[in-house]
């Protein structure tokens, strides 16, 4: 029996994999985004039938590149038979170094192109995808305790983290440093201190402080 199906997935696979790779041609060499769609696929050659089935527009295809780094991030670290059993500061220093080392691999798109505030609509998948893996890190901390469970601010953890990771990513844009040491000395710094302020006593013990000191400045005769 004829399956003429079977060799479809494999087929756009291959499409998406060059209408990715000659648009980001066309948008580093060129500086800016074909005039349309129509134009791009006149360029490279192809019908915009074989674009659609891609992307939707050029910003989704450049929404789905930086989803996709946070994707085969987490895919990589879930071959390693290791990884389900890091600690959870290990599985974000983990996740962070394989960002990094992924992204390495066309930095020009991350140094000239990477969303900023202004572009958060192509930040969006990318930023789904994290949280949900950001999420499962932190329920595994508060779980055996190395994250203190502090209810609602404890749902704005997976928020921080990708926060965290969007200035990661802006300090090594401009990292000159030989094979960007900097940037793996911030990440181990940040991410460390992120462990202790989320750990069991570490930001209750801050809070106390703050508000000792707080009504000690606005009460100094108490």
């Amino acid at each position: 029996m004829d399956t003429p199906n079977e060799s479809t997935p494999a087929v756009v696979d291959t499409n998406k994999h060059t209408i990715e790779s000659k648009y980001w041609h066309h948008l580093l060499t060129d500086g800016k985004r074909p005039t349309s769609v129509y134009a791009f696929t006149q360029e490279i050659g192809i019908e915009e039938a074989e674009f659609y089935r891609v992307a939707t527009s050029f910003e989704a295809l450049e929404a789905n590149y930086w989803e996709g780094l946070v994707s085969d991030t987490i895919a990589v670290l879930h071959k390693d038979d290791e990884y389900p059993s890091y600690p959870p500061e290990q599985k974000l220093l983990a996740f962070f170094f394989t960002f990094f080392l992924h992204a390495q691999k066309h930095r020009s798109r991350l140094v000239s192109y990477f969303p900023g505030a202004k572009n958060m609509n192509l930040m969006k998948p990318m930023r789904s995808k994290f949280i949900e893996f950001a999420t499962e890190v932190v329920k595994e901390g508060v779980q055996d305790g190395s994250i203190a469970d502090r209810k609602q601010l404890t749902t704005k953890y997976p928020h921080l983290l990708f926060e965290q990771l969007r200035a990661v990513v802006e300090f090594h844009k401009r990292d000159q440093s030989v094979d960007f040491q900097d940037t793996d000395a911030l990440i181990e710094k940040s991410v460390r201190l992120g462990a202790d302020i989320a750990s069991t006593g570490t930001l209750d013990s801050a809070l106390d402080l703050g508000r000792f000191l707080l009504g000690k400045w606005t009460h100094p005769t108490n």
